[in-house]
């Protein structure tokens, strides 16, 4: 059976436990040599990636589903779903199982690289000069420890049309 989260109503900032709203934790993880992060609130696990059975007529950054524990995970190809190249998977890929409302959703990312504590205030909106297209996958923009991150709009990530 799958899990539930107990509530989505969270007013605090996004990643911060309540009545915290000074800092947010982040998963950073590699695509395509660029960091990225999602909220640790957005996600449930992490594992290795495994086969993957295709679903006919899906998008192509649909790469198909998979069986967690009984529960049926459709698997996002991150880099396609954003727009970057292809590449072969290695040892270090790993599948991402976020919350996609009351069910899961699978994000393939190169590696994962930690879990990152940064002020909320640290975080700023994606800049204008991106286009409104790529934007929209976009949640904002952090350093940490002099790398630039891109945290990701999981919403729209994981929205099944393109």
């Amino acid at each position: 059976m799958a899990e539930t989260r107990e509530s989505d109503d969270r007013t605090a900032a996004p990643g911060s436990a309540p009545g915290s709203d000074t800092q947010v934790e982040l998963l950073g993880f590699m695509l395509a040599d660029e960091h990225y992060a999602l909220d640790i609130l957005e996600i449930k696990e992490i594992v290795r990636l495994h086969a993957i059975t295709p679903v006919p007529r899906t998008p192509p950054w649909i790469k198909g589903i998979v069986t967690l524990r009984g529960v049926i995970v459709p698997i996002f190809d991150l880099r396609g779903r954003l727009g970057l190249a292809e590449i072969e998977h290695g040892p270090e890929t790993r599948i991402v199982i976020v919350y996609r409302g009351e069910e899961f959703a699978g994000l393939i990312v190169d590696r994962i690289t930690q879990v990152m504590r940064l002020p909320v205030e640290s975080i700023e909106p994606p800049p204008q000069t991106i286009g409104q297209v790529e934007a929209e996958y976009l949640r904002g923009v952090a350093r940490f420890r002099d790398q630039l991150v891109i945290l990701l709009n999981l919403a729209r990530v994981v929205e099944a049309v393109p």
